[in-house]
């Protein structure tokens, strides 16, 4: 296992939701990594009620419980508990710090085959347009 794919405590707490019948996904950076051509490591800090971030010791996790029509969406979408390509940019779009401008940069440099017919709906439902048009080339196919 490479350092920057999650851990087998990841496959613990997976285990535990998927035990007790919790609908959950991956986020945040852990999710942006699998679709990046350069993975990076992850120090965000979750956001609730949304949002559960696990800990243990140096290892974090963001665990994304659906609340509002989106996240469902998003969350039955995701595949192997990962949200999809274009999920991460749409997520990363509507927080738009300086590291998920980087990892929308990374995703597309990997190129990607998105679907953009789903992505630009919710990319107008987020009124995101202008954040997205700043990636003049949006790879993928």
């Amino acid at each position: 296992m490479s350092e920057l794919e999650p851990s087998a405590w990841l496959a613990s707490i997976a285990e535990i939701f998927d035990f007790v019948g919790v609908e959950w996904t991956l986020v945040g950076a852990l999710a942006a990594n699998r679709y990046c051509a350069t993975p990076r490591f992850t120090t965000d800090v979750g956001e609730p009620p949304h949002l559960i971030r696990c800990h243990r010791g140096a290892e974090a996790v963001d665990i994304l419980l659906p609340v509002v029509e989106y996240q469902h969406v998003a969350l039955a979408r995701a595949q192997d508990h990962v949200l999809t390509v274009e999920d991460v940019i749409v997520h990363k779009l509507i927080a738009w710090r300086a590291r998920d401008r980087d990892d929308i940069r990374s995703i597309l440099e990997a190129g990607v085959a998105l679907d953009h017919e789903y992505l630009d709906g919710w990319i107008a439902e987020w009124d995101v347009a202008e954040r997205w048009a700043t990636f003049a080339d949006r790879g993928g196919s």
